[in-house]
């Protein structure tokens, strides 16, 4: 590492005894269960910018695998958080077993170190948070080292520049390359690790911007060698882009080959719709972006000019709508899109997977507003959540309340959260369940009773910080039994792809998930036939009993059956909120969409997958937000199309969970999702100019035949896609040139999705990138289309460059 982000991570003078002492480390237990412990070196080595343990036998280098997992190699730019103290799943069940040893006059392993929790604390990392590496240090003070040096160091590498990171980056693969440590490369190693990032170029061309970079002129056994700063600039060479250069030209002094302020306000206006700038902001722009010294005589080099284009400001996906809630949250309830999971608790498998806290927490982090809890009576007379009737592993209620929820309820966003209940609690489980929420939350519990002759929800805004309970809650003493299904949902449909494939259930399972998915289903025919038995035979259908001091804390939001849409028009309440298997409301999505669009304009409505989705796989989301659906429950901790398609349009207001409806799906313009007009057609033109950077295909491993496809996903009718020619042994800097047209009947909402392939005459094309963006939030003129993997992971500085325009016809 330079000594320039040496400094960064360490410029707080009273943080250099801290983060020297984690640097040097010191014997850490590593705790992965009750009766696994693991005493190990740990340190930060900051020249990789990583956490690293000692496994037996050896170091782990800088962002490698150690013996034991990942955990042996933490780099800090995945650190997402430190939790002091016992909060995490490992955690609460080492510390719950310790306790019922003492209990027992028992202790633990004579090895072992005594469990105090202001000796543990826990490092959160990888993507989206997902895995952790709990610790135990020897001491409070040894604890409270570790949190403060290493969030200091997090925090550090953070907030560095956008520059900085893409040059730690370069620096990175430079020290990678660097085999032999000697701090230089020559000409032919540069090549190769070109050639790694995938740059394909004319050698001639090369060795002559490789001589330019070498300004120091070492060499290395008779040969030119490039030292690191010199291999950056190098790269920044290789990095120039013909269509910029062309559109820098074209505004720039003839003279002079410079852009002054004015000339950069032209460009603004003719070419990016910006017609508000000023002379004073252009010039405010130039000193951010400008390197050179010429920033001070008021001019801006081409250089400059690019890493203007490259920044946010000129991202495709509008940055204030992704950094700032820009939209009206005084709207009732009803009016908003809610980011929400299915079976929070879950981190994998629906049928034998894990349970856990950190479901809770990761969902919350990324600003998901709705989460489910599974409750079923505990052994030890306290709730438990799991997947009932499945192998899935049993957390506690107290554990998600303590751990989860109070902690990270509004870490993300200040707008309400809802707990989704499913009650399979008896009544005295009822009681304690509803004390816990109490004791844990606190003011942070929604309780305050709702007026009888309610007409409209309260906003979001309204319910600031508040958690509000859903459940079932019909008049009388007793509510319907919360494992019954709506509707009967026994198709199956794996993956979720555009075209509709599925696979089998001999196909997906394993013999032994296969096994238990048959013992599952055979129990659930058994339970429906019974259920119906009942039915004939009772003249009203039998109910579970409610404890009052349920009812009293459920208001906002109240589950109800939904039958028909007549009848929830007839009989449903502003409060009252339906939950819709996939089936069913497929299948009103498509006999009946204008019913169900006037339905969602005042009543909030869930729609859940497919029971027998048992892999976690997701339904399409973008169908029931053409129609003004609220809450689409999505397995979160699945990699899929549909959360990538809700995380493009969550991060429409700045990931708040919360996205207004369009005026078309709140009666504030008229609009049939049935009888389409031409009122509210645009047409999308989409130059795709060129690419820089692109991934290698994991399939070929080699360098690629990149193009790129546009997709619209939104109402039925506008689903479309075009895409371009293929360039051929090109990912370093392709050009295409070419512009796609899409005419979209209903473009607000519509999802603008950008996907990069390869072409493969192996088998199906891989998907190297993607984008996506809801159509409210595309912006116009030349901008780049940052690229990320399906799970969000940003990818740069792989990057498409594009122009986009928007018009009526």
């Amino acid at each position: 590492m330079s000594e320039s982000c040496r400094e960064v991570l360490v410029r707080n003078c009273s943080m250099e005894e801290v983060v020297q002492k984690i640097q040097e480390g010191c014997p850490l237990w590593k705790v992965r269960g009750v009766n696994k412990w693991y005493q190990r070196h740990f340190k930060v080595d900051i020249d990789n910018m990583c956490l690293v343990g000692e496994s037996k036998k050896w170091w782990s280098p800088g962002g490698g695998v150690g013996s034991e997992g990942a955990e042996n190699a933490v780099p800090l730019v995945e650190i997402t958080e430190i939790r002091e103290g016992w909060k995490t799943d490992t955690f609460n069940k080492v510390s719950s077993h310790t306790e019922k040893l003492k209990e027992k006059g028992g202790g633990g392993a004579a090895d072992e170190p005594v469990l105090e929790e202001n000796k543990c604390f826990s490092v959160i990392h990888g993507q989206g948070g997902r895995d952790v590496l709990d610790l135990v240090a020897s001491t409070e003070e040894e604890r409270d080292a570790w949190v403060t040096g290493l969030s200091h160091l997090v925090q550090s590498v953070k907030a560095l520049h956008e520059e900085k990171q893409y040059d730690v980056w370069l620096r990175k693969q430079f020290e990678e390359a660097d085999k032999d440590n000697n701090g230089s490369l020559n000409f032919n190693e540069c090549c190769a690790l070109l050639k790694q990032l995938n740059i394909k170029m004319d050698k001639i061309h090369a060795k002559k911007l490789f001589n330019q970079a070498n300004t120091s002129k070492q060499k290395r056994d008779g040969e030119q060698v490039l030292e690191v700063e010199e291999f950056v600039a190098f790269y920044h060479a290789l990095l120039k882009m013909p269509e910029i250069e062309k559109l820098y030209k074209k505004y720039c002094s003839e003279k002079t080959g410079l852009m002054s302020a004015d000339q950069l306000c032209a460009f603004l206006h003719k070419e990016q719709g910006l017609t508000d700038y000023d002379h004073s902001q252009a010039t405010k722009l130039m000193n951010e972006f400008e390197i050179s010294n010429l920033k001070d005589q008021g001019y801006m080099t081409q250089d400059g000019f690019y890493h203007i284009l490259l920044s946010d400001m000129f991202d495709v996906f509008n940055c204030n709508h992704q950094n700032e809630i820009h939209q009206d949250m005084t709207q009732p309830l009803s009016s908003y899109f809610i980011d929400s999971s299915h079976n929070t608790y879950l981190t994998g498998h629906q049928l034998a997977g894990e349970s856990s806290v950190e479901g809770y927490i990761s969902a919350l982090k990324r600003g998901c507003r709705l989460l489910e809890l599974d409750l079923w009576d505990g052994d030890d007379g306290e709730p438990i959540i799991y997947h009932g009737h499945t192998l899935t592993s049993k957390i506690t209620l107290a554990d998600v309340l303590r751990d989860g929820i109070k902690l990270y309820a509004f870490e993300a966003s200040p707008y309400p959260v809802i707990l989704s209940i499913e009650n399979h609690l008896s009544l005295e489980q009822q009681r304690t369940m509803v004390k816990l929420m109490k004791d844990i939350l606190g003011d942070m519990l929604a309780t305050d009773p709702v007026p009888d002759d309610i007409t409209t929800l309260p906003s979001p805004e309204a319910l600031k910080n508040k958690v509000i309970i859903r459940a079932k809650k019909p008049k009388g003493s007793e509510v319907e039994d919360d494992d019954e299904d709506d509707d009967d949902q026994d198709s199956i449909d794996y993956i979720d792809s555009d075209d509709g494939a599925a696979q089998s259930k001999k196909d997906f399972f394993t013999p032994h998930l296969l096994t238990l998915y048959r013992s599952f289903k055979s129990s659930k025919r058994r339970k429906q036939s019974s259920t119906k038995k009942r039915r004939m035979s009772q003249p009203q259908k039998a109910h579970k009993p409610l404890a009052p001091e349920l009812r009293q804390i459920v208001n906002v939001l109240e589950g109800k059956k939904f039958l028909n849409f007549q009848d929830a028009f007839e009989t449903y309440k502003c409060v009252n909120t339906p939950s819709i298997g996939e089936t069913k409301a497929k299948g009103l999505f498509e006999s009946y969409p204008d019913d169900f669009l006037k339905f969602t304009e005042g009543h909030v409505t869930k729609v859940y997958p497919l029971g027998t989705r048992t892999d976690s796989s997701n339904l399409k989301p973008y169908p029931f937000w053409s129609v003004g659906c609220q809450i689409v429950a999505l397995n979160m901790q699945t990699e899929d199309k549909a959360n990538f398609y809700n995380d493009a349009l969550f991060k429409s207001n700045a990931n708040c969970g919360y996205v207004l409806k369009p005026d078309i799906l709140l009666k504030k313009e008229p609009y049939s999702p049935s009888e389409l007009s031409e009122k509210y057609t645009k047409v999308i033109r989409v130059t795709i100019l060129s690419g820089q950077h692109l991934p290698n295909s994991a399939k070929k491993g080699d360098i690629v035949d990149p193009y790129v496809q546009v997709k619209v996903r939104g109402h039925p009718l506008d689903k479309q896609k075009q895409r371009t020619k293929v360039v051929k042994n090109n990912g370093f800097n392709p050009v295409w040139n070419e512009t796609l047209e899409l005419r979209i009947k209903v473009p607000h909402v519509s999802l603008i999705y950008f996907s990069l392939r390869d072409e493969s005459s192996l088998a199906r094309d891989p998907v190297l990138a993607l984008c996506c963006i809801p159509f409210n939030s595309l912006t116009t003129g030349y901008r780049f289309v940052h690229l990320t993997d399906l799970g969000g992971k940003s990818l740069a500085p792989s990057a498409l460059f594009v122009h986009i325009s928007i018009s009526d016809n």
